[in-house]
């Protein structure tokens, strides 16, 4: 795997914080969703499913694009042999006339 550029650890370091600032927002949302459907002493049980909804949400999705990214990889890596095969055929088919 490449060494990421500085360019690319600074778009990455924007997006996470664009992320961050997102789901703050959504965290308000869901409290108040849970607090207008369950009166506030019972309330704490339903965020703490939601939290664990949540994270299960999260880590389905990290397991997800790091297993579609080694996928790709490794689909890469087959074309750049094929492409490399067929030029040392070209080249060898060249030598021979």
């Amino acid at each position: 795997m490449p060494t990421p550029t500085t360019s690319q650890i600074i778009q990455t370091s924007i997006i996470t914080a664009f992320t961050i600032a997102a789901a703050l927002i959504w965290k308000d949302v869901i409290v108040e969703f849970i607090e207008l459907l369950v009166p506030p002493p019972t309330g704490l049980i339903y965020k703490f499913i939601a939290a664990v909804i949540a994270t299960l949400l999260v880590v389905i999705a990290i397991y997800a694009l790091l297993k579609t990214e080694s996928e790709a990889e490794k689909v890469i890596k087959e074309i750049k042999k094929r492409n490399n095969k067929r030029n040392n055929n070209r080249n060898n088919q060249r030598d021979k006339t």
